[in-house]
């Protein structure tokens, strides 16, 4: 009897909450793909204005006569 009070089953209030974890990662999971989209477009905008700022500050050292 001893032995079997020892050796016991993991309790259902784990096993509950491991399951809402799980869909609680899985939504996130779902929305995150949602948002790829406009995380996509969002970052290739700011390339671009990182690249027309990076022509702009090369541009305007090479007319005042130094080095970028």
């Amino acid at each position: 009897m001893r032995l079997l009070k020892w050796w016991r089953r993991p309790s259902a209030d784990g096993q509950k909450s491991a399951e809402s974890a799980l869909r609680r990662a899985q939504q996130a999971l779902q929305e995150a793909e949602e948002r790829q989209p406009a995380v996509t477009e969002a970052a290739g905008r700011l390339r671009q204005f990182r690249d027309e700022n990076h022509f702009a500050a090369r541009f305007r050292a090479t007319i005042e006569g130094r080095s970028a």
